[in-house]
């Protein structure tokens, strides 16, 4: 099977100050647990075929350029006992892990720990609660003070999921895990962007998510036969429809070559999106959004 990475399990991620004469203890430690869990995920990564990004990966990016923490836009933890049936299991599986990669990279640590609760308690009702295992929560606990060891952590759990879905023939439940987890994550984001600017990074970055959404619609085409998948498809229509209309555009560039000091023009494409298509874009993915979170 082709492995979508688009389902992390991002485990609360809070952070304190230890003493000082513990800090050269907790450096090896974390080290060698760096070195652990490294190891894995760079074998994960060697046999990915859909190179599709995490969201965690796209909050981070946010996070980075500066846009502002908000809340209101994660799902409410509440909502969580509305999802009887296990086609929004899954969907909202996948909604809450995107929200509590939210969380934790901007370490909202109150909201983390309720999403990280919410995620347990639905992957038990999926009968996939082994994807979490104990380990992997000792580890957590024990490395509580150490923000760089729970990124790595989250990661390698996150891989481990997608290893445990894949082992155990569980595809279906991964496409629509993978697919709530996507559309949360573009949610928050589309949502986060005030102003829209046609040159901003987090605009290029709404845009260049045609080609994750291609990784992502291919990947449901596959598994359409699978319990709610087709249904998936049917719905996700007018997404599609906008990703459609966005264009590859090449743009030059010149910079100073070191050798000779000449100038040299070189080209490069990008994915562009105008206001319409970024407000059409924004709509069809709150009205799919709100269809699976209702």
């Amino acid at each position: 099977m082709n492995n979508l990475k688009l389902l992390p399990l991002v485990v609360f991620a809070v952070v304190f100050f230890s003493c000082s004469e513990q800090k050269n203890k907790e450096a090896e430690q974390n080290e060698e647990l760096v070195e652990e869990a490294t190891k894995p995920i760079k074998e994960h990564i060697d046999k990915v075929h859909y190179p599709i990004p995490s969201p965690d990966q796209m909050f981070d990016f946010i996070n980075d350029v500066g846009i502002d923490y908000s809340k209101d836009l994660i799902n409410d933890v509440n909502k969580s006992n509305n999802y009887n049936d296990p086609i929004s299991k899954s969907l909202n599986f996948g909604v809450y892990t995107a929200d509590l990669a939210y969380a934790a990279s901007y370490e909202d640590i109150e909201s983390t720990i309720e999403l990280y609760k919410t995620v347990k308690s639905i992957s038990a009702d999926l009968d996939i609660e082994e994807m979490m295992s104990e380990e992997m929560l000792n580890k957590v606990q024990s490395n509580l003070q150490n923000n760089d060891s729970l990124a790595v952590i989250a990661k390698k759990s996150y891989y481990d999921a997608v290893d445990y879905l894949e082992e155990n023939d569980q595809s279906g439940k991964l496409a629509l895990m993978s697919l709530g987890g996507w559309v949360e994550s573009i949610y928050i984001a589309i949502n986060a962007i005030k102003e829209f600017d046609a040159n901003s990074e987090t605009v290029q970055r709404i845009a260049d998510q045609k080609i994750i959404f291609g990784n992502l619609y291919t990947f449901l085409k596959k598994n359409e036969t699978e319990t709610g998948v087709k249904e998936a498809l049917d719905s996700i229509q007018g997404i599609r429809s906008v990703f459609a209309s966005l264009h590859e555009e090449r743009v030059a560039k010149s910079k100073k070559e070191a050798q000779t000091g000449k100038m040299v023009l070189s080209s490069s494409s990008k994915i562009t999106i105008n206001q319409q298509q970024f407000d059409e874009l924004k709509s069809a993915i709150n009205n799919y959004r709100a269809l699976i979170t209702k």
